[in-house]
C-alpha cells in the first residue's frame, strides 16, 4: 500500500498521517499525555502536603538546600524561579514543569517522527513540522518553550533547503549568467588600454574596471542572435549539470507528492525548490536538530564561564526568589574564579523560595541575607547589581519573569543599578512582542497561597474577597540593561538580530488552528 503524503497542518491531517506508523502516533500521544498529566513537574513537587504557613511560623522547615543545587544543565524550575518547592510545608499549588527536560524531550520525539516517516521534500517536512506546533501548542499553550523549538526546527528546514538553492542556482539565476568574450579583443593589452610607449606592468584596479566595462560595451555590438545562441548553450549545459546532481539515487518514497497548489499552512509559500525530492536531506535535518540538542545541553556551562565577567569581589548582588541558573551562576563566580561577595535574596513571597536560596547559597559558602520584598528599596542603595532570571525574552527585549520581579527592575532603575539577566536563549527567546502587557504569558494559579491560616474567621460575615495569585512579571527592555546568555552578552536592542538567526519570520507565531 502507497504511502499517502500529508497536505495540511491540521491536528486531524497529522494524525491521519502518523497512522501510518502506529509506534510514531503512539510516541506522540504518550508525551503529550504526559504533558498534560505533569510527568515532567520537578522531583520535589509532591513532596509539599499540609496547610500554608509562614516561613516566620514554628511549623515551616526548609528542604534540604540539595533541592536547588541541580546539575548545572540550565534546567531551571518552569520560569526559572525555581524555589518555589523549597519547602516541604509549602503546597505546590501550580506545577513547575522542568523545562530543559521538557525541550530536550520534544525534540526526540520530533527526531522520532522525521526518522520514522516517509516524507519526500523540506515542503512536506514544514508541514509536518507545524502540525506537530499545533499538537504542542493544544496540550501546553501557556508555555512558549515547545513552541520556540518547533519554530527553531523548521527554520533548520528552511536553512537546509535554502543551502541546497545557493549550491544550486535555479535557471537563469545572475549566478549563471557569463559573458562570451572569445571574439574580443584584448583589452587589458598594450595596445588596447595604453600607449607603446608605456612599459608593461600590473594593471590597477581601475583599469581593471574600465577594461571590464568596455568588454561589456563591445559585447552588446555582437550580432543578437550571437549571443542569444551562446546564452542559450550555457542554460542548456547548466540546466543537464543541475538535474544531474539533483537526481535522487532512487525514486521518492511517496507516489504522489505535495506541490505548491495543494497544500496549506507555511508550506504554500515557500519557493517551488522545496517541494524537491533529495535522498540526504533526511541525514542533514537530523544532523542539525542533534546540534541544537547539544546547545541546550551545554547551556548552563556557557553562561557559567562568563560569571567572572559581570561579578567581581567585594560587590553586594541582589537577586529575587530563587532560580538554579542564578544558583550556579553565582556558585561558579565563588568557586570556579574565587569572586567574593554578598548576595541579597528578597523572598518571593508567597512561596518564599528565597530563603531555600538563601540556604544554598550559604552552603556554598557564600553570605547571603534574605530580605522581605517590601525592603527591596529600601536596601537597593547598598546593591551593585541585580541578577534576574527569565521565563521568555521578547522579540522588543523585554523579559517574562517571576513574579514580583518588575518591583526589583523597578527599583534598581530609580537608583540607576544595572540589571543582568542571565538565562539561556536556546528555547526562551520568543517572537512575540508584549502586546497585552503584563498579561503577555501571564498565567494564574490557585489563590491557596495568599490565605491565613485560619481563612474562615476573616470571612464569617459572608463577605467576598477576590484573591489573585499571578505567575509572571512583564519587565519592558527599558528597565534591563545586559542578557547574559549561553552564545554571550548583548543588550535588549540586540535581540532582533538574535530572532533572525534562529526562527524565520514567514513561520508562525503561535501555532493555531
Amino acid at each position: 500500500m502507497p504511502i499517502q503524503p500529508i497536505f495540511s497542518p491540521d491536528q486531524s491531517a497529522l494524525r491521519q498521517y502518523l497512522s501510518q506508523w502506529p509506534k510514531t502516533l503512539k510516541s506522540l500521544d504518550q508525551f503529550l499525555l504526559s504533558l498534560r498529566l505533569g510527568d515532567y513537574n520537578n522531583p520535589f513537587s509532591s513532596e509539599a502536603s499540609g496547610n500554608v504557613r509562614h516561613p516566620r511560623s514554628p511549623a515551616f522547615r526548609p528542604v534540604d538546600s540539595g533541592d536547588l543545587q541541580g546539575d548545572g544543565d540550565g534546567s531551571d524550575h518552569d520560569n526559572d524561579d525555581a524555589g518555589d518547592a523549597a519547602f516541604s510545608s509549602l503546597p505546590r499549588t501550580a506545577p513547575r514543569i522542568n523545562r530543559n527536560t521538557l525541550t530536550l524531550k520534544a525534540l526526540e520525539l520530533i527526531r522520532t517522527v522525521i526518522g520514522t516517516t516517509r516524507w519526500s521534500s523540506g515542503a512536506e517536512l514544514l508541514i509536518i513540522l507545524e502540525g506537530l506546533g499545533r499538537e504542542f501548542h493544544s496540550s501546553y499553550g501557556k508555555d512558549p518553550c515547545l513552541a520556540n523549538i518547533v519554530r527553531r526546527v523548521m527554520n533548520l528546514v528552511r536553512g537546509e533547503c535554502d543551502n541546497v538553492l545557493s549550491d544550486n542556482p535555479p535557471v537563469g539565476h545572475p549566478g549563471n549568467l557569463t559573458v562570451n568574450t572569445t571574439n574580443l579583443p584584448n583589452l587589458t593589452s598594450n595596445n588596447a588600454m595604453s600607449p607603446p610607449s608605456q612599459p608593461s606592468r600590473t594593471p590597477s584596479m581601475t583599469s581593471l574596471m574600465f577594461a571590464q566595462s568596455a568588454a561589456m560595451a563591445a559585447a552588446s555590438q555582437l550580432p543578437d542572435t550571437d549571443l542569444m545562441s551562446q546564452h542559450a548553450a550555457r542554460f542548456r549545459s547548466d540546466s543537464l549539470a543541475n538535474s544531474d546532481e539533483s537526481t535522487p539515487s532512487s525514486p521518492p518514497p511517496s507516489s504522489s507528492t505535495p506541490n505548491p497548489s495543494n497544500v496549506s499552512g507555511v508550506a504554500a509559500k515557500v519557493p517551488p525548490q522545496y517541494f524537491e525530492y533529495r535522498s540526504d536531506f533526511r541525514q542533514l535535518v537530523m544532523e542539525a536538530i542533534q546540534e541544537v540538542m547539544d546547545d541546550l545541553s551545554d547551556s548552563s556551562k556557557s553562561i557559567n564561564d562568563q560569571s567572572h565577567l559581570h561579578i567581581h569581589s567585594a560587590q553586594t548582588i541582589l537577586t529575587y526568589s530563587s532560580s538554579k541558573t542564578i544558583l550556579s551562576f553565582l556558585k561558579n563566580a565563588h568557586t570556579k574564579y574565587k569572586r567574593r561577595f554578598n548576595v541579597i535574596v528578597a523572598e518571593g513571597a508567597p512561596h518564599f523560595g528565597g530563603w531555600g536560596m538563601a540556604k544554598a547559597l550559604e552552603k556554598a559558602g557564600i553570605d547571603a541575607t534574605v530580605i522581605n520584598d517590601s525592603a527591596i528599596a529600601a536596601i537597593m542603595p547598598r546593591v551593585d547589581t541585580l541578577l534576574l532570571p527569565a521565563h521568555a525574552v521578547l522579540a522588543n527585549g523585554g523579559v517574562i519573569g517571576p513574579s514580583g520581579s518588575h518591583l526589583c527592575a523597578l527599583a534598581t532603575h530609580e537608583n540607576r543599578v544595572p540589571v543582568v539577566v542571565v538565562t539561556s536563549i536556546g528555547f526562551k527567546l520568543c517572537p512575540s512582542y508584549p502586546h497585552y502587557g503584563q498579561d503577555t504569558y501571564q498565567d494564574l494559579q490557585s489563590p491557596s497561597v495568599l490565605l491565613p491560616p485560619d481563612p474562615e474567621a476573616y470571612w464569617l460575615d459572608g463577605s467576598k474577597v477576590d484573591l489573585v495569585s499571578p505567575v509572571h512579571d512583564y519587565i519592558g527592555p527599558e528597565l534591563v540593561s545586559l542578557f547574559v546568555t549561553n552564545i554571550g552578552g548583548y543588550q535588549p536592542s540586540y535581540v532582533y538580530r538574535l530572532l533572525v538567526e534562529l526562527y524565520c519570520p514567514d513561520d508562525p507565531v503561535i501555532f493555531e488552528e
